[in-house]
């Protein structure tokens, strides 16, 4: 899957913010954001509005965001 713009951004944010010590090759769609990766609900959010400032745009909102569990679910909503 070639990732756009904000779904690379938003990996190198994941990598950042990740508590595993993985680079951002070792980030795979399928991991769970919280448990794979190590990103708390503080983190997350931290997650969402970094990846929107970089973004320059309100990407998130209340209807998608419990819906991200994954890397995938997250770069689904970077795909619209």
């Amino acid at each position: 899957m070639e990732l756009n713009g904000n779904q690379l951004a938003a990996r190198q944010i994941l990598v950042n913010l990740c508590t595993k010590n993985l680079s951002s090759q070792e980030i795979d769609g399928e991991m769970s954001i919280n448990d794979d990766l190590g990103i708390d609900s503080l983190q997350f959010i931290r997650l969402i509005l970094e990846v929107e400032v970089n973004a320059g745009a309100n990407i998130f909102n209340v209807q998608n965001i419990p819906h991200i569990k994954t890397v995938n679910d997250l770069y689904e909503v970077l795909s619209n």
